[in-house]
């Protein structure tokens, strides 16, 4: 599997991650082997978030990396902006996916300018994230968003490392200003809903798409060993 550089994390991460929502749905056991399969082709970039499948996302690929934690890469996210929260749920995910450390956490689902300023302030979570940091349990702090003002934003201040982002054939917005300006930034750009939430079938032309921007990193939920292996197979093909 080829690899590029997340951005200024200096993480080098697999061409395509996975996304955790759809590994929720099976029985546990298969989507364990899903996520080991994933391993096992190269694929080492995770993302996910503490309330995904009310935990059962982190708890499984927790479970999965056992073993093997030093060879991936782990995101996952808080929609909490108050740092209490932020608090309880970075613990939360630490337990979930039976780790010390977390190497990117991402602020997530920052939907309005007011949420923004919310987890900026003095008592928001980038303020546990700041902390995290120092401590050791995050190496990286991310942001998501499906906002493009408040997309914009987070790239120029300078404080986030990676952005995420909705990109895809459909909804190709990003390309015109968020990319460059990420890119400019070095900041990583992970690309969610390369499928347009279903909307895209066809594979080759889902992921070729994303794949013509160096920068970013297609992030998309997978379900099956028979999906994983159709796209990593588009990704070396590439």
């Amino acid at each position: 599997m080829k690899t590029v550089r997340l951005g200024k994390t200096g993480l080098m991460v697999s061409r395509v991650g996975m996304g955790g929502i759809p590994i929720t749905r099976p029985q546990e056991k298969d989507a364990i082997k899903v996520l080991q399969r994933a391993l096992d082709l190269g694929v080492n970039f995770f993302d996910t978030a503490s309330g995904y499948g009310l935990g059962s996302s982190e708890k499984r690929i927790g479970k999965a990396l056992t073993g093997r934690r030093d060879t991936v890469v782990i995101a996952t996210k808080t929609g909490l902006v108050d740092k209490k929260g932020a608090s309880r749920s970075l613990e939360r995910s630490l337990r979930q996916l039976n780790t010390d450390y977390i190497d990117l956490w991402q602020l997530g689902n920052v939907t309005t300018f007011e949420k923004y300023e919310k987890l900026s302030s003095s008592n928001g979570a980038l303020k546990i994230a700041k902390e995290a940091l120092q401590l050791g349990k995050v190496g990286h702090v991310g942001i998501s968003t499906h906002n493009m003002a408040v997309a914009v934003e987070a790239v120029s201040s300078g404080i986030f490392e990676t952005i995420q982002f909705p990109f895809n054939l459909i909804a190709d917005e990003a390309a015109e200003e968020l990319v460059p300006l990420a890119k400019e930034h070095d900041m990583g750009f992970i690309a969610m809903k390369p499928f347009a939430a279903g909307q895209i079938k066809d594979a080759n032309l889902a992921i070729k798409f994303l794949l013509q921007f160096d920068n970013i990193v297609p992030d998309p939920g997978i379900e099956t060993i028979e999906e994983l292996e159709e796209i990593v197979d588009i990704v070396n093909g590439s």
